[in-house]
């Protein structure tokens, strides 16, 4: 039987709020995801992939907000 994942576990196991998550999911719309249907797929799978860089996306812009400004002088 396939393993399944769903978006709040992979956003937390990266340390990212699960509703943003869920929020860049939905602005990413996907044509495999039905409207109010849950963030569920098959790990490996091309959703997963899918849903893999949205989630790589937010978490290098919170990465690019934590660095520090360079100093122009």
């Amino acid at each position: 039987m396939a393993k399944l994942t769903s978006a709040a576990d992979m956003a937390r196991a990266v340390g990212v709020d699960p509703k943003a998550f869920r929020q860049a999911l939905r602005n990413a719309n996907f044509p495999w995801h039905k409207h109010n249907d849950d963030w569920i797929v098959e790990l490996d799978s091309a959703e997963h992939s899918s849903m893999r860089t949205v989630l790589v996306t937010l978490l290098k812009r919170k990465t690019a907000k934590r660095q520090p400004e360079a100093d122009p002088s």
